[in-house]
């Protein structure tokens, strides 16, 4: 008896089932981290109508060649959604930090690199027109932080002690640890939610804290300490420890509002709520790893940033190390950002060949 005749209405699932097939061989080949947001809520979907289709075939016990290479398909399909699923379910707080965060990230690095851009330019035009007249300083810093800077000075050389920044007590920096991320965080925040108005406040924020990062670096730079002190390292050494990510983390919040807001101006071929919503997804994954950045930066800021050398050490050697502390903290929080989740990528690969087979 001949096969019955293959349903009508199946060969225009054909497409789908390519898509399905091509997911799943990059799932495996690569892990499911290889896949984007919307791949990733697709994936399911697509398996669940080729398995109503699979079934429909059996049923009518039609073309069993096309109904054995969808059950293939289905079987390799259903290793990766439900090893995926169990996967994701199980990573807790530490591997959402770890892996799921940096990915976010890493897909929409596009922004974070264009906010990196954005303050540096305008932390180089902040310090060039301060050289051209300084009482610019004073317009964007406020005549208040300026004259703290000169009254630190006046301290130093009256009390010939370290007075240049802000010393914080040893039983006072708990709190000002949690102070310094509340506030930070809150930048943060605002650099975020503005995101949804086409990204401009975004961009004045960044720009702003750029021009007066620029600005307040001329004023160290070019000011006579009056004390054999190096006053450009010091401002360096002063900035190093947090300032090494907490810079970077205002870029990630930038970069979150961004995405927001260049998802709704341009939404491509979708309506602007579904583009803004799927934005949403990573750009909250985005801003939570700016979250916890600045976190860290906090905590460096309340505990390292104040310490004060050994008694006879030498100042110089004390400076380079607190820079040199900063590097360290800034590689290690780009390597978080620039290999984190790319191992559970390489267990998932294992697992789903080892389903598949």
């Amino acid at each position: 008896m001949p096969d019955a005749p293959v349903p009508a209405s199946l060969p225009q699932r054909s497409r789908e089932w390519d898509k399905l097939r091509n997911l799943v061989a990059r799932a495996t080949a690569l892990g499911l981290g290889s896949l984007s947001e919307d791949e990733l809520w697709e994936l399911p979907s697509l398996y669940r109508k080729t398995l109503s289709d699979l079934s429909l075939l059996r049923s009518r016990g039609s073309s069993p060649e096309l109904a054995q290479e969808l059950g293939q398909l289905c079987n390799q399909a259903h290793a990766i959604v439900y090893r995926g699923t169990a996967h994701r379910r199980g990573v807790g707080v530490a591997g959402y930090i770890i892996d799921e965060l940096p990915r976010a990230v890493r897909r929409h690095v596009i922004y974070v690199l264009a906010a990196a851009a954005i303050m540096t330019l305008f932390a180089v035009l902040g310090w060039l027109h301060c050289s051209t007249d300084r009482t610019i300083a004073e317009t964007v810093l406020s005549p208040r932080m300026v004259g703290g800077i000169q009254s630190n000075l006046a301290a130093a050389r009256e009390q010939a002690d370290l007075g240049l920044a802000a010393q914080i007590p040893r039983e006072e920096r708990s709190a000002m640890a949690a102070a310094i991320t509340a506030n930070n965080i809150g930048v943060g925040v605002r650099a975020f939610v503005f995101g949804i108005l086409c990204g401009v406040p975004t961009l004045i924020i960044l720009a702003f804290n750029g021009y007066m990062l620029g600005a307040v670096g001329y004023l160290y730079f070019h000011t006579a300490p009056g004390i054999p002190i190096n006053l450009p390292l010091y401002f360096i050494a002063g900035i190093a420890p947090h300032g090494s990510i907490e810079l970077p983390a205002i870029c990630l919040a930038s970069a979150a509002g961004m995405l927001l807001g260049f998802s709704w101006l341009f939404p491509g071929i979708k309506r602007r709520g579904e583009a803004l919503r799927e934005a949403a997804r990573d750009a909250l994954k985005v801003l939570a790893a700016c979250a916890v950045t600045l976190v860290v930066a906090g905590t460096l800021e309340g505990f390292v940033t104040p310490m004060l050398p050994p008694t006879g050490f030498d100042l110089n050697t004390w400076f380079w190390i607190k820079i040199a502390i900063g590097c360290f903290v800034f590689i290690v929080w780009l390597l978080w950002l620039s290999l984190g989740g790319r191992t559970s990528r390489a267990a998932e690969q294992a697992g789903s060949a080892t389903a598949a087979g």
